[in-house]
Formats: C-alpha cells, sequence, structure tokens
C-alpha cells in the first residue's frame, strides 16, 4: 500500500513539473502571429518512410483550417520509441497519437499526461461529440475523457484471403463469406495435395494477423477473457488456461505437422512477396477492398470471416488523439476544434487522408477516390495516422474495381447489430506497483510466443512448463490484483446502473 501511495505522490510530482517546465517552451499558450492563429504541434506515428510531399499537402491542410477555424498544425510523424520518450521527458507537444498498441491510452491518462476534455467537448465542439458518440467509452478513466477516438474499424474482424481462381475456378470449390477457423482444411489439403512441395498457409514469426482478438487482453498477452463469456472477476484467466486458445495452437500445430505451413516459420519475418501462397491472414472490415485488388496480386482474391468482429475497450482504442495536460485552455479548445472539423468536414479530411486533388488523387463517379501514380509514391499514409479512417472519402483500388461509397455505414450497422462485446469493456487494469512481474512475464511468454502462434510447437508439451516459470515469476499476485481491481470496478458499474 505504501509503495502504490509512494509510486502516485510522485506520479502527481511528475505532472507538476511537466506544467511547470511547458510554460517556458516557445509556442506554448502563444499564437503564431498577431492575426491570432493559433498553431498546434501534432505527433502522429510513423509506421514507415515520411511522405515526400508532407510538407506541401500540410501547406493546403492549413490554408483551409486556417480560413474555417484559425488554427494551423506542424505536422510529424515518429517512431513509437521517440513518441515513448517524448512522453517520458515531459517534452511539449499540443497533440499525439496514442492508442492501445502504441503509445498506451490508459497508462497515459492514468499518469495525468493528458488533458481532461470533458467539460469542453459538449461546450466548444458538440458536432465532435456528437460524432463520435457512443465510442467514447473507451477514451473515458473515472468518469473523464482524456482522449478523442478516431474512428476506424472499432471492432476486429478476421479474415482468410483466398486465391479465388485456383479453389473456385480450378478446383470447383466453394468460398464462403463467413467460415470457422478450422474450415480452411479442406482448402490446405487440396493445395497441398496439387503442390506437395509447397507450403499453402501463409505464416511468419508473428503468427496469423490478428490471432489473438477474440480474447479481451486485460494484461497483452498475459492475463485474457474470451468475448461474449464472462461476468465476474474470476472469468480473467492466464492466457495458458482460456481452452479456446489453446485449442487453436493445437489446430495451429496440427496444419504444422501437416506441412501447411512452412518450417522455419517461427523464424520467418515476412512472406508478403510470395504471391504464390494460396492462403492468407488478414484483420480489416466488412468491404475493405485492400486484400481483393486482382491487379496487385495477379489473381482474384475472396476474402472469408471467421471470426468477429470484436468490440472491446483495446480494439476502440486502435486510433485515438492525447491533447497535452499541460495546454493552456486556449491551444486544447483549438486542438478540439480542429479535431471537429478533421471529423465533419469531408473535404478537408481528404487532404490529409490522400493528398491534393488533381495531383495525388481524384474523385471517381461514385464518390470515391483514387491515388495517382504520384499520390501512390509520394503521399501514401495509413489514413488513421492523420485522422479518423470514416470521416474520409471511401478509396477504390482501380477504376474498374470500385468501393462502396458508403462502406463505413455497413460497417458501423454491422457492428450494432453484429458485434461481440467483451462482458469487461470499459476496464482498464491500473499496473501500477506490478510493473516488474509483468515484464517478467512477458519475457517468459517471448521465449515460446513465435513456436506456439506459427504451430511449431506441441501446445501440450510446452505450457505446463510456461506455466511453472510464470508461477515462479509471480502470476497469481498479477492475477489477484487485476481480480480485485476488476471487482471494484464490476461493483461501481453495478452501482451506477441501480442508481440511474
Amino acid at each position: 500500500m505504501r509503495e502504490r501511495l509512494f509510486r502516485k505522490t510522485m506520479r502527481v510530482i511528475f505532472i507538476i513539473l511537466i506544467l511547470s517546465v511547458s510554460v517556458l517552451l516557445p509556442g506554448c499558450g502563444q499564437k503564431d502571429d498577431q492575426d491570432g492563429i493559433v498553431n498546434l504541434r501534432v505527433v502522429s506515428y510513423q509506421g514507415g518512410d515520411i511522405p515526400l510531399d508532407m510538407k506541401e499537402v500540410v501547406e493546403k491542410a492549413n490554408a483551409v483550417s486556417r480560413e474555417k477555424i484559425g488554427v494551423t498544425v506542424d505536422l510529424e510523424f515518429q517512431p513509437s520509441d521517440k513518441i515513448n520518450l517524448m512522453m517520458a521527458s515531459g517534452e511539449y507537444y499540443d497533440m499525439v497519437f496514442t492508442s492501445s498498441w502504441i503509445n498506451n491510452f490508459d497508462k497515459n491518462a492514468s499518469a495525468g499526461l493528458y488533458y481532461d476534455i470533458t467539460d469542453l467537448l459538449k461546450k466548444e465542439t458538440p458536432k465532435l461529440y456528437e460524432y463520435v458518440d457512443p465510442y467514447w467509452d473507451c477514451a473515458e478513466l473515472n468518469g473523464r475523457i482524456y482522449g478523442v477516438p478516431l474512428l476506424k474499424d472499432m471492432g476486429a474482424e478476421e479474415m482468410f484471403r483466398l486465391n479465388a481462381d485456383y479453389f473456385e475456378a480450378e478446383k470447383g470449390m466453394v468460398i464462403p463469406e463467413r467460415m470457422e477457423l478450422g474450415d480452411i482444411e479442406p482448402f490446405l489439403e487440396a493445395y497441398k495435395k496439387d503442390h506437395p512441395d509447397k507450403y499453402p498457409l501463409e505464416m511468419t514469426k508473428s503468427g496469423p494477423a490478428g490471432h489473438l482478438n477474440f480474447l479481451e487482453r486485460i494484461v497483452n498477452p498475459i492475463i485474457v477473457l474470451p468475448f461474449g463469456e464472462g461476468q465476474e472477476s474470476e472469468d480473467v484467466v492466464p492466457f495458458y488456461e482460456c481452452e479456446e486458445l489453446m485449442d487453436r495452437f493445437r489446430l495451429f500445430h496440427k496444419w504444422y505437422q501437416k506441412g501447411y505451413i512452412h518450417p522455419d516459420a517461427a523464424t520467418i519475418d515476412s512472406l508478403a512477396y510470395d504471391k504464390s501462397i494460396p492462403v492468407r491472414f488478414g484483420v480489416a472490415w466488412k468491404g475493405y477492398q485492400g486484400f481483393s485488388n486482382p491487379e496487385e496480386w495477379g489473381f482474384n482474391v475472396k476474402t472469408s470471416i471467421y471470426d468477429g468482429p470484436f468490440l472491446s475497450r483495446s480494439s476502440e482504442q486502435g486510433a485515438m488523439i492525447g491533447i497535452c495536460a499541460a495546454c493552456d485552455e486556449e491551444h486544447a479548445k483549438a486542438c478540439l476544434k480542429y479535431l471537429e472539423l478533421i471529423s465533419t468536414d469531408r473535404s478537408f479530411r481528404d487532404i490529409l487522408a490522400y493528398g491534393i486533388e488533381g495531383k495525388h488523387f481524384e474523385y471517381l463517379e461514385n464518390g470515391t477516390v483514387l491515388r495517382s501514380p504520384t499520390g501512390r509514391d509520394r503521399y501514401n499514409l495509413l489514413l488513421f495516422q492523420t485522422g479518423p479512417s470514416a470521416s474520409a472519402s471511401v478509396e477504390s483500388v482501380s477504376r474498374t474495381f470500385l468501393a462502396d461509397p458508403d462502406q463505413w455505414e455497413g460497417v458501423f450497422k454491422e457492428y450494432e447489430t453484429e458485434g461481440i462485446y467483451s462482458a469487461i469493456n470499459g476496464f482498464a487494469y491500473d499496473q501500477t506497483g506490478k510493473e516488474d512481474i509483468i515484464a517478467a512475464l512477458q519475457a517468459i511468454y517471448s521465449d515460446y510466443a513465435a513456436e506456439l502462434r506459427t504451430g511449431t510447437s506441441d501446445p501440450d508439451v510446452v505450457i505446463p512448463e510456461i506455466r511453472k516459470r510464470m508461477e515462479a515469476a509471480g502470476m497469481e499476485e498479477l492475477l489477484s490484483d487485476i481480480r480485485s481491481q476488476l471487482s471494484l470496478w464490476i461493483e461501481e458499474k453495478n452501482r451506477v446502473k441501480e442508481s440511474e
């Protein structure tokens, strides 16, 4: 108890230091010119090369936002380690990319690093509040809002991507829109029979894309809860006690033994350019075309969903924006106004999404956009790196392979009607005081993870060894702390329901 109190006290002192130092930084709390234009430093996640035409595109966007809301931005992209260092050192920014997977939102919000925007949202930017609703829960801690979710694929859907020319046209097989995970076996078997020296299932050391998405990961990937199951705190379990996950590892091992998976899969970084592989994994959303462009693959591709859509706090936190706690109110308002503009003004959103019309992209007759060769080469970012994916026009991959311009309406309708929600959606575990145990458990997991998720190892052989090592490293202490916090969270949630 004393240790936890000490850590919380130090956290408060750290925030005070950030606030104290930030007022001395150039640009903090200042306008960028005499016309009252507020300039913001915006730091996003750098997942690849920075686009060559970034400066030109940002200047175009700034001309629009300057006129419409009196706000401009300096947009920069930083790798995850640089963002982590920036957050730890208290370096000033106005807005930063945050999520459940890069620059952890719950951790930073709990530490007081993000601005409490609860009161400003509805007052200053009601259109932004309405646009994001009902996904504000993932940005809340203790009933207060500390981030802005960027609407995109808020749920996780996993799918197979199959060579339709081979399986349907040549073999006469039918690729269904949906299947179970194990239903892929006849397709793998058919290809292996025709090509005994090849491996029909794409598999690298990362394992199947999204292979843990059917689990709510309380401490990723150590403590989990399957979606749609469990209402009480004791239902969260160590990953090795999740039978559904163990059954999947057993299935992967079976496929490995049958020769469907490359024998060196646990050490292979990428198979992206081996287009001969007829079955690949994918994580996307309903209507996504990026896996299916025949001009890219050289054959027709069909997708078949086998999991999801799963929605949880972590999936809904796939892309967010945090506003610096050291911002003054003027800059916080400017941040929210900018986020409102990029969320509700499609023509403005398309600039940062696709570049400059006529140079980087064009609008097609059905309302979708098509990138130009210049756009693909000189300005090609993932949509969520610059704003909400769902507020941008939908991209078609070619003039003949057109996307549905209303794709996102279908995606969010599917979440409403078919979404599978975590039983503890909204719970965020406070890891304070257990960081060393978590680090030790994750290190143990990493010793076995690649071989488990590629099917290289027999889970019934290695799991007992993992369990023994993890129990010695403090698994029960961690699990007890999580269950204690979760019990209190459930009690409070029930109390609020009863009072409504």
